[in-house]
């Protein structure tokens, strides 16, 4: 495999050094960190492509579903009053 030399900053060299593990070389720093930012990349687009609710919708659920939270809690207390009498 070709190697090529690059300068880093001191700060840089820090920062890749703490992310090292074990035996791991720089090499595998870089390649392991880009692998998570690729990933991290892809779940935002994949979240763009399958579309986001906006306000409007996404309170309009959340109303439904405490509605009928309450609802189930209302259906509870009366099975719950009716077996204790």
């Amino acid at each position: 495999m070709k190697s090529q030399t690059i300068k880093i900053s001191d700060h840089t060299y820090n920062i890749l050094n703490r992310r090292r593990h074990g035996n791991e070389g720089f090499d595998e720093v870089i390649e392991r960190m880009e692998g998570q930012l690729s990933r991290k990349k892809t779940r935002h687009n994949i979240m763009s492509f399958a579309g986001m609710l906006d306000n409007e919708s996404a309170e309009c659920i959340r109303n439904k579903v405490e509605e009928q939270r309450a609802n189930a809690d209302r259906e509870f207390m009366k099975q719950v009053e009716q077996r204790s009498t």
